[in-house]
């Protein structure tokens, strides 16, 4: 490539060079007047050899080998100017205010040997206290004489670039990759409608011919906002459609030409295609048929204005479009990978109107079972009845047969008198004989009614039956709305580890089962924090290094299982790793030296293991950004108590560390037993059960000696001894003298603890049942040891039990732990990002989340101000393009305001040319991220900013 060719880059690194000067000037001037011990005289030239820097790598980006060797030269004498005093380090300073201008002319005619010569003999100025020598200058000059070459890579970017970009068929996939974050995903069908709906009027205005310059820029932000997000979620169709669209968008933003008819005709069918494209994903629509006709038609629009020929076009004109031979079959459009069972179409709701069905149902199923015990009574009442018509009916046939048998018939006097009749010639009744005679009547009347009502009842057994029944399958349906698959969090759990992994320097493979298993999605959401925290501490506390494994005897790559189960109705997650374990010893020095625990105090292994739960606890020294700060097994002790869950933890040093997660699978309804102590009727969820036996069963005794205190009682079945505990005292109930003949009496309910498994005696064991959770209220918002009340069908108020916490016996709030926490709070590092981008910002959010950090979000420049009011980070993540206020103009405010001068700013972009980037950097960004960025080169830029935050005021939490 001649240098003719590079004459735009040239001309673009003289604009930047005269655009920085300005900064030079002032870096020169706090050089020039700083005393030597102020720290702004190293922060000035700190920044004054970076800016040099970035100016060498552009001039080797092009290939100006020798301007990139004289830049580093230059950076090689400005140490030993600040070491200079007085008039000296003056005159040197005033130096340095010249070779910008011998740059320009140097870049006006590179290789020019008159420019080279005046820019060797610069650097060989004896003001500088370590001038090059003449064997160095004249390589310099060499160098600089030699002309530009162009490197490979960026040869064939160019090539790239200039060439006509061109579409295949897999450029209008709307496939949504396997691997595709769940919430990120959901974020994006979110926001895409109204964006939709957006781009389609603006796209209607430009048609029209009644588009401005504000609109223009406006269509052009939601094409890249488009793009982006689509890039991130792995939608490939719309992800090229809003790129080309965007191209071409942008030229007229920044071009004052008018948008020929054609062109907005093309955008309005790219705006339609786009919004069938959303609606494809959503479930609504099918996908576009015209979509490869519209992207061919916006990359020929695209093409005509990377070639500049769309400037000179008229109003009328319009573009060729590249379609397929006609001898060659039409590309159809590739079919949406979907399962069998998500076949079928969907209504996104509130997630308020879920809560209400919920409510609703809840009430119902109340109703139901009062309904039911009613019936019940009814029923009860019935038969009692027709016992009772039966003891009736008996007594008025035995009264029957004494009248017939023993009644005296008595004659009328008419009667006697009357000659004509013979006594026997008819029957004589009395009175008694009619009373008796309709009281049969009366009895017999009682019974076919009793008949009637029995029915009845019975048939209002079945209608309650079968409305029950219903209300189950209703229940049942309106819970599964909640219910997401574990697998939604694979691939965060996958990420994760990876990222650990090459954090520490570590390998490890995570080995996931039971993805399948539905759980409800708050839960869900609730249990994401706690199973990366605990993977990111077994990679980064628990698998050894390569070399030390090998040394171990074991492979150099670790496993890590988590494995989902089902338990009832309870779920059980369990991470094992074949790390190092828990030190034992290192937890309890470390708690020793914190003043948790008495240098003489006895701890069993489980004890000491709950020591890692506190917050602010850590076994590190030295604070990184992955551990050391004591946060992380806190959040899964405080996320877990949260869910009314329980933690567990085992280890076998050198073999490796369990810990067992027991929570309920939906917190809306649970499966419990009910049990009475104390003459009130209790409900326990039964993950929290191991198992139940009822009296008489096991065998109760005094331990005496080994890991039991003296005197403490135990249940012993199966050759198994546990702990035991009174139901009754731990509920408030007064406590009744303990005997071997009164325990075992009672029924026992084995509970499964952060300290192992315990048996609680309980009075009666009442009906295993599954009930709706309903909330104590807000009068009562915390009772120890209570997770909220159901209601039996009499209307009986029964307490949930959260058992394990009734029978922790917590470490005592000391001073010491109370300054832990406040500690790890202090050092739990907070960043906000910001950008337009709801499923971008979404998605940073969470990958920075799933690294550990506390994270808010804002959606412009304005909105970040308003949450700065309230939330202070540690660093800032900003796009550049947005709305209201954008990076740039964000940026120069926060370096006005003394609170956030000297807060760290990483900018994070599509925008890749060194002009916008310089012009991020005199904005005072601290970073500079491009689109598309690894994972690593996020995370390695963040670690960079807050490093170098760490030496200003760190922000006070909220």
């Amino acid at each position: 490539m001649s240098i003719e060719a590079l004459t735009p880059f040239f001309s673009e690194m003289r604009k930047e060079l005269a655009q920085t000067v300005p900064d030079f000037e002032r870096w020169i001037g706090t050089m020039t007047t700083a005393a030597g011990d102020n720290p702004l005289l190293m922060e000035a030239m700190e920044d004054y050899a970076a800016q040099l820097e970035r100016i060498g790598q552009t001039a080797e980006l092009i290939g100006m080998t020798g301007l990139n060797a004289w830049c580093n030269s230059l950076n090689g004498i400005l140490p030993g100017i600040i070491v200079m005093e007085g008039d000296v380090r003056s005159q040197a300073c005033q130096q340095l205010l010249a070779w910008p201008a011998l740059v320009d002319s140097y870049l006006q005619e590179p290789a020019n040997f008159d420019a080279s010569m005046a820019l060797a003999e610069y650097l060989s100025a004896p003001c500088f206290a370590q001038p090059i020598d003449e064997n160095a200058s004249l390589g310099l000059v060499e160098s600089l004489t030699t002309p530009p070459v162009v490197p490979d890579e960026l040869l064939a970017q160019l090539e790239e670039a200039d060439a006509p970009a061109s579409v295949s068929i897999e450029d209008i996939s709307l496939a949504v990759p396997d691997n595709a974050d769940h919430d990120v995903y959901s974020a994006f069908l979110d926001e895409a409608p109204g964006n939709a709906e957006q781009f389609s009027s603006l796209a209607a205005k430009i048609a029209a011919g009644q588009a401005d310059i504000n609109d223009l820029r406006s269509a052009k932000r939601i094409a890249h906002s488009f793009k982006g997000a689509a890039n991130i979620v792995g939608i490939r169709g719309i992800a090229t459609l809003g790129h080309h669209t965007e191209d071409v968008l942008e030229y007229f933003e920044k071009n004052p030409v008018k948008p020929p008819r054609a062109l907005g005709q093309s955008l309005v069918a790219a705006s339609d295609c786009l919004a069938q494209m959303v609606g494809c994903l959503r479930g609504d629509e099918s996908a576009p048929e015209n979509a490869f006709d519209v992207l061919n038609e916006i990359v020929a629009w695209a093409n005509k204005v990377k070639s500049g020929d769309v400037e000179n076009m008229t109003d009328d004109a319009s573009v060729e479009i590249h379609l397929a031979s006609p001898g060659v079959a039409r590309p159809e459009v590739p079919a949406i990978p979907v399962a069998e069972n998500e076949q079928q179409a969907t209504l996104r709701v509130p997630v308020s109107t879920v809560d209400e069905l919920f409510r609703l149902v809840g009430e119902m199923t109340t109703m139901i079972a009062r309904l039911e015990s009613q019936v019940a009574n009814v029923t009860d009442r019935a038969k009692a009845l027709i016992a009772h018509n039966l003891v009736v009916q008996q007594r008025v046939v035995d009264v029957e047969k004494l009248v017939m048998v023993r009644g005296l018939s008595l004659t009328r006097p008419d009667a006697a008198d009357d000659a004509s009749f013979d006594p026997l010639e008819m029957d004589r009744y009395t009175e008694l004989h009619g009373v008796t005679r309709s009281l049969v009547e009366v009895t017999a009347d009682a019974r076919e009614m009793t008949d009637n009502l029995e029915a009845s009842v019975s048939n209002l057994r079945g209608e309650v039956s079968q409305q029950t029944n219903i209300n189950k399958e209703l229940q049942y349906q309106v819970v599964s709305t909640r219910l997401a698959p574990v697998n939604v969090l694979s691939a965060r759990l996958m990420r994760n580890v990876r990222q650990t992994c090459l954090q520490t320097g570590k390998q490890a493979e995570l080995v996931i089962t039971g993805v399948e298993i539905e759980v409800d999605g708050d839960v869900l959401n609730k249990l994401a924090d706690p199973l990366l925290h605990l993977l990111r501490n077994a990679v980064d506390h628990g698998i050894e290094l390569p070399a030390d494994r090998i040394a171990a005897g074991k492979p150099a790559e670790g496993r890590i299982n988590l494995e989902f189960t089902r338990q009832g109705s309870g779920i059980v997650v369990t991470i094992r790793d074949d790390g190092k374990g828990l030190d034992y010893e290192r937890i309890r020095k470390k708690a020793i030296d914190q003043n948790l625990i008495r240098a003489e105090q006895q701890m069993t292994h489980s004890e000491l293991a709950r020591l890692v739960l506190l917050p602010g606890f850590s076994t590190r020294d030295q604070v990184s950004e992955i551990s050391g700060r004591g946060v992380g097994m806190d959040v899964v002790a405080s996320r877990l108590a949260n869910i009314k869950g329980t933690v567990e933890l085992s280890s076998i040093p050198g073999q490796g560390c369990e810990v067992v997660l027991r929570f309920q699978a939906s917190l809306v309804t649970q499966h419990t037993l009910l049990v009475e102590a104390g003459k009130q009727i209790y409900a326990i969820p039964v993950h929290y059960i191991k198992e139940a036996f009822p009296a008489g069963f096991g065998k109760i005794s005094l331990s005496g000696d080994g890991e039991w205190q003296l005197g403490e009682w135990q249940f012993t079945i199966r050759d198994v001894s546990f702990p035991i505990h009174d139901l009754a005292p731990l509920t408030g109930y007064p406590a009744l003298p303990a005997s071997v003949e009164r325990y075992s009496t009672m029924p026992k309910v084995l509970i499964h603890t952060m300290s192992g498994v315990a048996a609680v005696l309980v009075d009666r064991l009442v009906d295993s049942r599954s009930v709706m959770v309903k909330n104590i209220g807000k009068y009562l918002p915390r009772v120890h040891g209570v997770s909220g009340v159901t209601l039996l069908g009499d209307g009986t108020v029964v307490p949930l039990l959260n058992v394990p916490e009734l029978l922790a016996a917590p470490i005592a709030v000391t001073a010491a732990a109370a300054e832990l926490a406040a500690t790890a709070l202090l050092r739990k590092r907070r960043i906000l990002v910001v950008d337009d981008s709801l499923s971008v910002r979404k998605g940073l959010m969470q990958l920075l989340q799933d690294a550990g950090f506390e994270v808010k979000g804002a959606g412009d420049g304005m909105e970040a101000i308003r949450v700065l009011e309230s939330f202070k980070p540690h660093l800032i993540c900003t796009d550049m393009e947005m709305p209201n206020m954008n990076g740039l103009e964000l940026t120069q405010h926060l370096r006005l305001e003394e609170d956030t001068r000297h807060l760290p700013i990483i900018m994070i972009t599509s925008r890749s040319m060194e002009k916008h980037r310089k012009q991020a950097i005199s904005a005072g960004v601290d970073g500079y991220l491009t689109k598309p960025y690894t994972d690593a080169d996020l995370f390695k830029h963040v670690q960079s900013a807050l490093q170098a935050g760490s030496s200003h005021a760190v922000a006070a939490p909220v």
